[in-house]
């Protein structure tokens, strides 16, 4: 299938590992010309060298004026912008009694004030196309509780909130998705597994164990696969489809 993506120009947040590597690397194998974004230059600068047509731009977009800046120079670099994959980092495990007053200005530092300013950053640009793409990937946390994320369920839970209101405010020019990844075996997973086997007292392997079984198809998200989805969000196949919140997580959440 052609998605059509051929010279379209993305910038992909966190995108020097994990499931963002793999989101801009699909990208560009579709034929999109796409920035690569992190905080470490070097990292950065690798992953971009090896997609074509690809560019490299640093910054830490925790600290206030780096996600505009880091939009503006992508935008400046490709031409101006079509899509844009909004992927920020997460909190920190535990519920909402377990975590502190700082923990909860550092998540909304991490997750949900940068995903504002970077939507506000890019719309601009992806207006100007007619046919941009603006696309959030969030979490499972604002589906379904998880107690011992809570931070992530609250601001999160923001994140699409603010999705939703764009995707109105945006049609037909820009299409606003939200993508809730379930359990995907990436270097984030194993973090996040170590610290909440550290949290409850227990071994690693026996925290995977019981979290396959909460997973229906019994293994965790390839990041090929999550990747996929965002191109076809990305292409003109999902011309249709907007202020969706689309769950890939093998049928972990139980409702509908």
């Amino acid at each position: 299938m052609d998605l059509g993506l051929q010279d379209k120009r993305a910038i992909v947040f966190g995108s020097t590992s994990g499931l963002g590597r793999c989101i801009a690397e699909t990208l560009a194998a579709e034929g999109a010309l796409v920035a690569i974004t992190g905080r470490r230059e070097h990292v950065a600068a690798e992953v971009a060298s090896s997609l074509c047509g690809a560019v490299a731009i640093t910054g830490d977009i925790i600290q206030p004026g780096e996600a505009s800046r880091v939009v503006e120079e992508a935008a400046l670099s490709l031409g101006g912008l079509d899509i844009c994959v909004v992927n920020t980092g997460g909190g920190r495990p535990g519920g909402m009694l377990d975590v502190t007053a700082e923990d909860e200005a550092t998540a909304y530092e991490s997750m949900l004030r940068p995903a504002l300013a970077i939507g506000r950053a890019a719309v601009p640009h992806l207006r100007d196309g007619g046919n941009g793409r603006l696309i959030y990937i969030t979490a499972r946390s604002i589906i379904e509780t998880s107690p011992e994320l809570a931070l992530s369920s609250v601001y999160r839970s923001g994140v699409a909130a603010a999705a939703r209101s764009l995707a109105v405010e945006l049609a037909p020019d820009v299409l606003v998705n939200v993508v809730v990844p379930g359990q995907f075996d990436t270097p984030a997973l194993g973090r996040f597994q170590a610290a909440q086997a550290a949290n409850e007292g227990t071994t690693i392997e026996g925290l995977r164990a019981d979290h396959l079984e909460t997973i229906p198809i019994g293994r965790f998200g390839r990041a090929q696969e999550l990747a996929d989805l965002v191109a076809f969000l990305s292409s003109e196949n999902a011309s249709f489809i907007t202020g969706s919140i689309i769950r890939i997580d093998g049928g972990a959440v139980r409702g509908f």
